[in-house]
């Protein structure tokens, strides 16, 4: 990441993603937040094994925070209501675009990267910090299955 006038300089945060948290208890809720003007590279794997052409995706994700976009909140800790958040861990899921409300616990299961193109798992988040601030939260995904 460059620095631009001792910032970092996220002009090259031109996608969209939708990011899911969900919690179990006491009962299920499932928090949908569109990113945008997030940094989203998608980068895919070929091989082989013994049944055949085998691939894989490998995401990073580079959400900018504060000032024109969201608060990052791990978990909606400290979050005031009206206050525009977000929350990026691990076992959270990212969709490119703009992706779907999930309502119940069952839409949540069938909700994975097998079954939806583009879905990836973040395996670990990040935040980064400049002058005592973060910045920016950087993820990365687990790799998955794509063909």
């Amino acid at each position: 990441m460059r620095l631009t006038g001792g910032l970092p300089d996220y002009r090259f945060c031109t996608h969209t993603v939708t990011v899911y948290h969900a919690v179990f208890r006491p009962e299920f809720s499932c928090r949908r937040t569109v990113l945008r003007g997030v940094y989203l590279d998608e980068r895919d794997s070929g091989g082989a094994d013994a049944i055949g052409a085998t691939g894989q995706r490998y995401c990073f994700l580079l959400a900018p925070c504060g000032g024109q976009w969201p608060v990052w909140r791990p978990g909606g800790e400290g979050a005031q209501p009206g206050e525009n958040w977000f929350s990026l861990e691990p076992g959270d899921r990212v969709l490119p675009g703009e992706g779907p409300e999930i309502e119940t616990a069952d839409q949540w299961r069938a909700f994975v990267p097998a079954a939806v193109p583009g879905l990836a798992v973040i395996r670990e988040a990040a935040a980064k910090r400049l002058g005592g601030r973060v910045r920016h939260v950087e993820a990365q995904t687990e790799w998955y299955k794509k063909w």
